[in-house]
């Protein structure tokens, strides 16, 4: 991805158009690209706050030059202004990538659990938004998943 087409991407006013929209004439990488970032700012401000080390942490997964930081940190707040849910999202993306590439689809959502835990804590808010993209990316829970969930709820059981 070139930083002309960060520039252009960020030189269009905030019309009041869908960011997928406005997007729509990048290459599919950069779509792809613009879409986890949506995801990941939409998963941040889930739990209220969108922090220094969640914003360090997107700019560590997103591979990028110094000299487009400030572009990335534009559409990040972009995206998290944007007031569509986080399912919309998801399901652009699962679109737009297709049932080919579910290594990529569980890339990203490593990534949303990465960034769940970055500010060390992992909110209720953001458990159920990655769960409505696990859901929508057809991502099964793992078994050792499946059994951490139920000694959780097992232990929250004796602590009432």
């Amino acid at each position: 991805m070139s930083i002309h087409s960060f520039q252009n991407m960020v030189s269009l006013e905030k019309s009041g158009i869908c960011m997928w929209e406005k997007y729509r004439h990048e290459s599919k990488q950069t779509i792809c690209v613009i879409g986890v970032l949506i995801l990941a700012a939409k998963l941040c401000k889930a739990d209220g706050h969108f922090n220094v080390y969640e914003e360090e942490e997107i700019l560590k997964v997103i591979p990028h030059e110094p000299h487009q930081k400030r572009v990335l940190m534009k559409i990040l707040d972009e995206a998290g202004a944007d007031s569509k849910p986080i399912e919309y999202d998801a399901m652009r993306i699962k679109k737009l990538i297709g049932d080919d590439h579910k290594d990529f689809l569980e890339f990203i959502l490593a990534v949303l659990y990465k960034l769940a835990y970055s500010d060390h804590v992992y909110s209720e808010e953001e458990e159920r938004d990655i769960r409505k993209v696990a859901k929508i990316f057809n991502i099964e829970k793992t078994l050792p998943e499946k059994i951490l969930v139920f000694i959780k709820k097992k232990f929250k059981r004796r602590d009432n």
